[in-house]
């Protein structure tokens, strides 16, 4: 079979391989990140493509077809993804120059005689110029063509495109097939496996990120400066986090928060149950009106992370986010955030 399935998905995708006669001619996976939706979508486009498919309609591994989507050449798979430039920054929309550049390719027949697959992914990134365009192509799809849309955030997609597709919800792994997936892929223990799907919210993809020598690295010194406060200066802790990029931080700073939060309540610590001493700590020093006001402001900076206008301005601003859960606000005090709680850059 192809090395892209994942074990948690394999019935799921059996499921739908059943039904390959019938499938529509779009679909929208949808579920939870680090759950491995574009290696499912990738998994069903081999199926799709495979020209000796197993009993269960799994793509055999074997066959030209197999191979050629292996290595991205198959000429009937086209996938529309973030656009790379040449310095290698990844942009931050799906433009309408890549889907024109697929015209040829959606308006002609597949060059093995069997069906033809676009992956979106991820589609939520698409523009609302690229939405208009692709919606065209899905009310006329042609003959065997089929497109897979892979998005975690649906509400993000274009009402007429959604509702032009067949959603279906892609499950999270059981917590005891996520730690096996885990330890098998970095050949950790147990207890560390443990501790980094924790991190990562029980997404095993990303729990493995914390298993590369240089990720693991640069999120120890962030959670290590996060943890420091409020005691440790604002400043001190910029100086750690600007070094790291906020994509990576910010959801560690928002998981910290969730934490501070559910000990506040007695519910104990989800992401981070090895700190649970510094977290409760913490807790009796917060206030619940805090903790809420202070998740609102840091989920406002997180739709910053990609492009903040001044990196060392935006971690100041979020720690100012963050310190709010031990606030008490003086009576008639300004509001430091914008009405959609996103914090004043340079604030």
């Amino acid at each position: 079979m192809i090395d892209m399935e994942l074990p948690w998905h394999v019935d799921t995708l059996t499921r739908a391989l059943a039904q390959r006669d019938r499938l529509p001619n779009a679909l929208l996976l949808l579920g939870e990140a680090g759950i491995g939706k574009s290696r499912y979508a990738q998994a069903l486009a081999g199926a799709l493509l495979c020209e000796s498919p197993a009993a269960d309609g799994r793509a055999c591994g074997r066959c030209d077809a197999c191979g050629w989507v292996r290595a991205g050449t198959h000429p009937d798979l086209r996938v529309l993804t973030l656009p790379v430039d040449e310095d290698g920054k990844v942009g931050r929309e799906i433009r309408i120059e890549q889907l024109r550049a697929l015209a040829e390719f959606l308006n002609v027949g597949g060059h093995r005689g069997g069906r033809r697959v676009v992956l979106v992914d991820p589609a939520d990134a698409m523009n609302t110029v690229t939405s208009n365009a692709l919606l065209k192509t899905l009310e006329e799809p042609g003959e065997g063509l089929v497109f897979v849309l892979v998005s975690g955030r649906p509400d993000a997609i274009a009402p007429t495109v959604r509702s032009r597709c067949q959603a279906r919800v892609l499950g999270a792994p059981s917590p005891d097939a996520a730690l096996a997936w885990v330890r098998e892929r970095t050949g950790s223990g147990p207890d560390e496996a443990r501790t980094w799907l924790a991190m990562a919210g029980g997404a095993p993809l990303h729990a493995t990120r914390f298993a590369e020598p240089g990720q693991a690295a640069a999120h120890r010194a962030v959670l290590e400066a996060i943890a420091a406060l409020p005691e440790t200066s604002p400043e001190a802790a910029a100086d750690a986090l600007q070094r790291v990029e906020a994509r990576l931080w910010m959801p560690l700073m928002q998981r910290w928060l969730t934490d501070v939060g559910r000990c506040l309540v007695g519910a104990g610590p989800r992401y981070f149950p090895a700190h649970g001493p510094r977290l409760e700590a913490l807790a009796r020093r917060a206030d619940a009106t805090g903790v809420a006001r202070a998740g609102r402001a840091l989920a406002g900076q997180s739709r910053l992370v990609e492009h903040p206008l001044n990196p060392r301005l935006f971690c100041e601003a979020s720690i100012q986010c963050y310190l709010d859960a031990f606030r008490t606000p003086s009576p008639g005090a300004a509001d430091r955030t914008t009405r959609d709680g996103t914090a004043l850059r340079g604030a």
